[in-house]
C-alpha cells in the first residue's frame, strides 16, 4: 500500500495525483498526459493546486496530535487510572471472608459406664455469651449468643458454670444437650502501628494479667529474656512488641496437637505445640514485656465451605490470645491474636468463643478438665455428637492480603 508523501492519504495504484490534496505522485506524471490522434505529445507542465496550510501537514501527525490530546485530557485520564484499577483488581488474588455467620449449634453428651459397676461423674460446660465480655474491653458485640436451651437442668458453679452432677449403674446411660444461636462477626480493626500507644501508658487496671498463672510464666527467666530482646528497637511501641513476638513463634515453632498444654519452658524446649502452648508462651512473653495478655478459649470447624451455602463442620476446641493496646489519644482496645491460624489482630467469624480467662489459674486450669468421674474401680465416659444445624452467611469482605497492613 502507497501513501501519499504530503498528506499521508492512501493512493491507488493508477492514481497519477493524490486524490486528498490533489498532490503529484512522484514517478507517475506521464500518466498526466492526455495524448492526440495525430500531433506530438505535448509538453506536460505540472500543476500547484492552490493549498491551505492544512495541505502542507501531514495527516497522520495530525492524528497523533488528536490521539496525544485526547488521553491528555482530565477526563481521559481519569477513565485511564479507573481503567487500570479495575484491570489491576481483576488481577489481583482475593480472598472472601463473610462478614457475619449466624448458626445454631448443637451439642449432644451420651455419658455410660466404661467399666465397674457404680461411678458418680460430674460434666461442666461454659454458659454460652456474648463478646465481648469481662476484660475484653470493646463496645460492639461481635459474638451474640440467643435461644439458649439446655436439658436437663444445670446447677451453676461458684466459677459460674453449668454443671451436671450424677451417679450411674451398669447400663445406664445420661444424655445432656444444649442448643442456642450464635451470630460471629469478622474482626478487623483498621490499626496501624503508628496508632499505638507505649508500654508505659498502659493503665493499672489489667495488672491481673501481668501476673504468672497456670502454665503462664512471665517470671521464667528464658521468657523474661525473649521478652528484652523482642522489646529491643520498639521504644515500647505496643502493636510493634506484639508483632515481634508473633513473628519470633511463627518462624522459630511447628504446629504439633497435643493432648493437654504444655509448660512456656517445654514448648521453648520442644519448638513444638498447639494453639494452647502458642497461646501459653505468647501471653508468656507479652506479661513478661509489661503488656497485659490472656488466653480466650472457644471452638472452631476443621472444614468451612461458605462458597455456594454456610457448610461447616468438625468442630474441635480452640484457643487464641487477647492483648491490650493502649491507643495514643488517649484511649485503650484488646486485640485477639490466632497462632496456630496466623491471624494477627484479626479474626475470621469461623468461630465460636466459650471461655474468656479471667486471670485466676485455677479457673483456666479446670476449663480443660470438663469432665471427670470416681469410683470404686468403676469409670465413666462420654461421647459428644456436635453440628451446626442451620447457617447463613450476610454479606461478604474481599480481602487482597489475609495480613493486616501496619
Amino acid at each position: 500500500m502507497k501513501l501519499c508523501d504530503y498528506c499521508g492519504f492512501v493512493i491507488k495504484e493508477n492514481d497519477a495525483k493524490c486524490s486528498n490534496c490533489r498532490m503529484v505522485v512522484p514517478g507517475r506524471e506521464s500518466m498526466l498526459v492526455q495524448p492526440n490522434s495525430v500531433s506530438s505529445p505535448k509538453k506536460v507542465q505540472s500543476q500547484m493546486p492552490s493549498r491551505t496550510i492544512s495541505s502542507f501537514i501531514p495527516k497522520k501527525f495530525i492524528a497523533i496530535l488528536l490521539v496525544i490530546g485526547l488521553f491528555s485530557s482530565p477526563q481521559t485520564q481519569t477513565l485511564l487510572n479507573d481503567g487500570l484499577n479495575y484491570w489491576d483488581e481483576l488481577n489481583t488474588p482475593y480472598y472472601t471472608i463473610p462478614e457475619k455467620i449466624t448458626l445454631t449449634y448443637v451439642r449432644n453428651f451420651e455419658i455410660y459406664v466404661e467399666e465397674g459397676d457404680e461411678v458418680e461423674y460430674t460434666l461442666t460446660l461454659s454458659i454460652p455469651e456474648n463478646r465481648p465480655s469481662g476484660s475484653q474491653a470493646d463496645i460492639i458485640n461481635w459474638q451474640t449468643i440467643d435461644n439458649l436451651q439446655v436439658s436437663p437442668a444445670y446447677n451453676l458453679t461458684p466459677e459460674g458454670r453449668m454443671e451436671w452432677r450424677n451417679n450411674l449403674t451398669g447400663d445406664d446411660r445420661d444424655f445432656i444437650s444444649l442448643e442456642y444461636t450464635a451470630t460471629i462477626s469478622l474482626i478487623r480493626p483498621e490499626l496501624k502501628i503508628s496508632d499505638s500507644g507505649l508500654v508505659s501508658d498502659i493503665s493499672d487496671d489489667y495488672d491481673l494479667y501481668l501476673q504468672d498463672e497456670w502454665l503462664i510464666e512471665p517470671s521464667n527467666e528464658d521468657v523474661q529474656n525473649l521478652a528484652i530482646q523482642l522489646s529491643n528497637g520498639t521504644d515500647g511501641n505496643v502493636i510493634m512488641i506484639l508483632k515481634n513476638i508473633f513473628d519470633y513463634i511463627e518462624e522459630n515453632y511447628r504446629y504439633q496437637k497435643s493432648s493437654i498444654p504444655k509448660s512456656c519452658q517445654d514448648t521453648i524446649v520442644g519448638r513444638v505445640g498447639d494453639c494452647d502452648d502458642f497461646s501459653i508462651l505468647f501471653s508468656s512473653i507479652a506479661r513478661a514485656a509489661g503488656i497485659p495478655a490472656w488466653l480466650e478459649l472457644g471452638i472452631i470447624p476443621a472444614f468451612i465451605d461458605t462458597s455456594e451455602a454456610c457448610d461447616l463442620r468438625d468442630w474441635g476446641g480452640h484457643a487464641w490470645v487477647n492483648a491490650l493496646v493502649p491507643l495514643n489519644d488517649g484511649t485503650s482496645t484488646v486485640v485477639s491474636i490466632d497462632l496456630a491460624n496466623s491471624y494477627f489482630m484479626w479474626m475470621p467469624p469461623y468461630r465460636i468463643s466459650d471461655w474468656v480467662d479471667n486471670g485466676n489459674g485455677e479457673d483456666l486450669d479446670s476449663y480443660y478438665y470438663l469432665f471427670s468421674s470416681k469410683g470404686i474401680n468403676s469409670q465413666a465416659t462420654y461421647k459428644e455428637n456436635s453440628y451446626v444445624s442451620e447457617c447463613e452467611v450476610q454479606g461478604e469482605v474481599k480481602l487482597t492480603d489475609l495480613e493486616l497492613d501496619l
